[in-house]
């Protein structure tokens, strides 16, 4: 199923066609609003801006070092730079159909920093819960906006994955992938002593460190990145017009909400045009659609930014590394 999702996501014809869409949608808000966009790219203010940047680059970091605790916790001890430069280069993976490379780059990296599978395994299934959970709970204020099915997805969802985040639960997921990979690694190659699976007390030893008090702090962490990344979203608006802060409570939900469904929107390169709809449909009640688009399309060029310069510093200083290390030998 999942070789088969990928191959559709990836097909000429479903990237074609949604190209197709976002440019059709983009030529329809030109003809639309074309004459008063310079107006509104004229209204631009620098400070909101910058201060946009800023915070995005700051929830970026902080998103690193989630990961770097949750590989901690898990007895991973990789420095923190070392978790930097894989989650930097493996988000470029987000921009190709179907983020396939996204979790392909993390393992291999993760795997060349001398991680484990069972470390790499728990903190990718960790980590994305956590950061689809506290997402969902982030939405809640606009569940009047959503359709029913989306109501009932972010009402059930939060549910489901605490579920699927309990040691117990966990233990089953990895030991089916363990199951699955070494099936299809048997019909490759015989696996090597460093990537063998970790018997069962090793997995309980490991899992049995994810008590209720690290999940606690860990959803605090996420909260407080989502929280970075609605004031990024709110920062926007403000560059446009002048906005209250009884608005930040909508611009965290469009964006959390927006985020999520674009990566789960397999068809959608780094989710371009789905998160951007949801903020829109999200904002366009208390400050029009004109502006809540323009500031979701701002948003999205400061993310792409972001992460590109991010990445460009990983590989420079990872590449500086491997020549010091060479020096040394």
């Amino acid at each position: 199923m999942p070789n088969r999702i990928q191959r559709i996501a990836a097909h000429p014809a479903v990237k074609a066609g949604y190209f197709v869409l976002l440019l059709a949608a983009t030529g329809f808000y030109l003809v639309r609003w074309g004459d008063r966009l310079p107006q509104f790219l004229g209204q631009i203010r620098f400070a909101p801006v910058a201060s946009a940047f800023a915070v995005t680059y700051l929830s970026s970091l902080l998103y690193s070092y989630i990961q770097y605790r949750i590989y901690r916790r898990l007895e991973a001890h990789t420095p923190y730079w070392t978790v930097f430069r894989i989650i930097s280069i493996s988000q470029l993976g987000k921009y190709l159909p179907g983020k396939v490379m996204f979790a392909g780059n993390f393992y291999l990296l993760s795997r060349a920093a001398g991680i484990g599978n069972l470390q790499i395994g728990a903190s990718f299934a960790i980590s994305m819960a956590f950061w689809i959970l506290t997402a969902s709970l982030c939405g809640l204020p606009v569940l009047g906006l959503l359709q029913p099915t989306l109501r009932y997805l972010v009402l059930l969802l939060p549910l489901l994955l605490v579920v699927a985040i309990h040691p117990r639960f966990l233990r089953w997921l990895l030991q089916i992938a363990q199951r699955i990979g070494g099936r299809v690694q048997g019909t490759r190659t015989a696996p090597s002593p460093d990537v063998t699976a970790p018997d069962a007390s090793a997995q309980d030893d490991l899992l049995s460190r994810l008590d209720a008090g690290f999940y606690l702090r860990l959803a605090f962490l996420y909260l407080a990145t989502w929280l970075l990344a609605g004031l990024g979203a709110y920062l926007c608006l403000a560059a446009f017009v002048k906005v209250e802060p009884a608005i930040m409570p909508l611009a965290l939900a469009s964006i959390a909400l927006g985020t999520v469904a674009g990566f789960l929107a397999l068809f959608a390169p780094v989710g371009l045009g789905v998160r951007e709809g949801i903020g829109t449909l999200i904002l366009a009640p208390v400050v029009g659609a004109e502006v809540a688009l323009l500031s979701m399309v701002l948003l999205r060029g400061i993310t792409v930014v972001v992460d590109l310069s991010l990445a460009l510093l990983a590989m420079v200083t990872g590449r500086w590394a491997a020549a010091q290390a060479k020096l040394q030998e």
